[in-house]
C-alpha cells in the first residue's frame, strides 16, 4: 500500500479544497462563494489551510510561503507533494 493510503485521489481532495472554501466563506456574510483560490481573502486562505490541517491530519500552513497555485487543484496537488516530501507519515504515525 502506498504512502497515501489515508489520502484522497487528487479529485477528491480537489473537492475537499473547495466545499471547505465554500464553507469557510459561508460563515462571511460578505464573502461571496469561491470560483477559485484567488477569490479567498488572507484570512479565509489561512482558515481554509487550518481546516484542511485538522481533516487530513497533516501540517501545511508553515509550507505555503513556496505555494503559488490559484486554483483548487493548486492546492490538492501540494497537499500530496508536501505529504509525499514529509515521507508519508500516515502509513506508520507512531514510528517516530
Amino acid at each position: 500500500m502506498k504512502g497515501t493510503a489515508n489520502m484522497r485521489d487528487k479529485a477528491q481532495l480537489t473537492e475537499l479544497v473547495r466545499e471547505t472554501a465554500r464553507m469557510i466563506c459561508a460563515e462571511q456574510p460578505d464573502m461571496p462563494e469561491p470560483q477559485n483560490l484567488k477569490d479567498l481573502d488572507s484570512f479565509s486562505f489561512v482558515q481554509v489551510a487550518l481546516e484542511l490541517e485538522n481533516s487530513l491530519n497533516i501540517k501545511i500552513l508553515e509550507k505555503l510561503e513556496n505555494f503559488k497555485g490559484e486554483q483548487f487543484e493548486d492546492l490538492a496537488a501540494f497537499i500530496v507533494e508536501c505529504q509525499e516530501a514529509a515521507g508519508s507519515p500516515d502509513e506508520s504515525p507512531a514510528g517516530a
